[in-house]
């Protein structure tokens, strides 16, 4: 089991300049890839192709059954060839699916570009982290400001997604929704140039190679270990299916309230900056103290509930604010006791494992909020967001970890 190490002193400056030079060009890439310009617009674009909320659950279903097929084996082909490789197919995947996506004109077309997201998001989901965390051990001995840097990088992918955002709402708002599917292709390109400059850590070539049968088999273990990796992986799996939940739906309150188009792009920029807010508040969130155990849960239910109640977009927009900012809060402390109960050898792996059984769960979800929610309307699909709010809440009030690590 990898566990921090505590015996090294702090970073020399020095240190630190080499560690920052290294990790450059992982942050520019992090970056590159989250400019985004067709996410805002998306369900605008959607609907002009004949997409209802049914079809929006279809295929918010087809790219996310993907996502656990690939989700693990991209984790394992990281572990045992390159992450640095696995990102830079990610950014492949994403231009492709820019592209295809621009180029649709109904809805079986725009179907099979969605396949190429799901195939971005296995790919990414738990290798950046796993560079960073390994980086930190190889460079310096332990893991104390993994969450401080895994913060700088989720900052940049935030502020990326909101820069994003923005200009694809203005890009849709005065030209065409299409051209911001365009647009995306050579933003996401530069990160390929950057990929190849980086220097990526091999600490997870140090352990001795193994099958692909006992390599799985360690991966299991790991993630369900009782009373120690297991409480972990529920509450990162609960907070990782209500924020899917958000940034995949979260426009449909909007479409259901009439709001402009304008304010589509202003609205994603908003959501995406409180996973950036939600970053910053996981340095120094601490769930050492029960008050803010049941603070932070009661945050996460009173604001999903203003998704059912309320029938103002502005209000339902700061609702999602809060709790993208919670989720994402919650989820980066969470990800860091994970990734210190993990040794190397398995770290991508067992991290796209979490993300693999998120996305099966989210699958379901999809498909019943779709149907619910084309019969039902928007808001009575709500409440099944609050379920997922208050099985959250519950978990982190009474799963029984080790505080003194968090």
């Amino acid at each position: 089991m990898q566990l921090p190490l505590t015996t090294h002193l702090p970073l020399a400056s020095s240190s630190q300049q080499v560690l920052t030079r290294r990790l450059l060009p992982l942050y520019i890439a992090a970056f590159s890839q989250g400019l985004v310009l067709w996410a805002p617009i998306e369900k605008v674009f959607l609907k002009s192709l004949g997409f209802d909320q049914a079809a929006l659950g279809l295929m918010a279903a087809c790219y996310g059954s993907l996502i656990p097929l690939l989700d693990l084996t991209s984790g394992m082909l990281a572990d045992r060839w390159s992450r640095k490789g696995i990102l830079m197919l990610a950014s492949v995947a994403s231009m492709l699916n820019a592209l295809l996506g621009g180029l649709s004109h109904d809805v079986p077309t725009y179907l099979i570009s969605t396949l190429f997201f799901g195939v971005e998001v296995a790919f990414v989901s738990g290798t950046y982290e796993s560079i960073l965390y390994d980086m930190l051990l190889e460079l310096t001995g332990h893991s104390h400001t993994f969450g401080k840097r895994l913060g700088q990088l989720k900052l940049l992918s935030s502020l990326a997604l909101i820069i994003g955002a923005l200009i694809g709402g203005l890009v849709a708002t005065l030209l065409s929704p299409r051209l911001a599917y365009f647009a995306t292709i050579p933003l996401v390109a530069i990160s390929l140039g950057s990929l190849l400059t980086f220097q990526e850590p091999h600490l997870h070539h140090s352990d001795e190679r193994i099958s692909l049968k006992r390599h799985l088999r360690a991966i299991a273990q790991t993630l369900f270990q009782r009373g120690k990796t297991l409480p972990i992986v529920t509450v990162l799996l609960t907070t990782s299916l209500l924020l899917s939940v958000i940034f995949e739906f979260g426009p449909l309150w909007q479409l259901a309230l009439a709001a402009p188009v304008g304010l589509y792009g202003l609205a994603n920029a908003a959501v995406l900056s409180a996973g950036g807010i939600g970053s910053w508040l996981s340095a120094r969130l601490t769930l050492a103290k029960p008050a803010t155990i049941v603070g932070v849960a009661g945050l996460l239910v009173g604001s999903s509930l203003a998704l059912v109640v309320v029938r103002n977009a502005v209000v339902v927009i700061l609702a999602q604010v809060v709790l993208v900012a919670g989720g994402v809060g919650i989820n980066m402390v969470f990800t860091r006791l994970l990734h210190d109960s993990l040794p190397s050898g398995v770290r991508a792996g067992a991290a796209s494992g979490v993300s693999a059984l998120s996305s099966m769960a989210f699958v379901l979800f999809a498909l019943l909020f779709g149907v619910v929610s084309q019969h039902l309307g928007v808001f009575h699909a709500g409440w099944m967001v609050v379920g997922v709010a208050l099985l959250a809440g519950t978990l982190l009030v009474t799963v029984d970890v080790d505080r003194d690590f968090i």
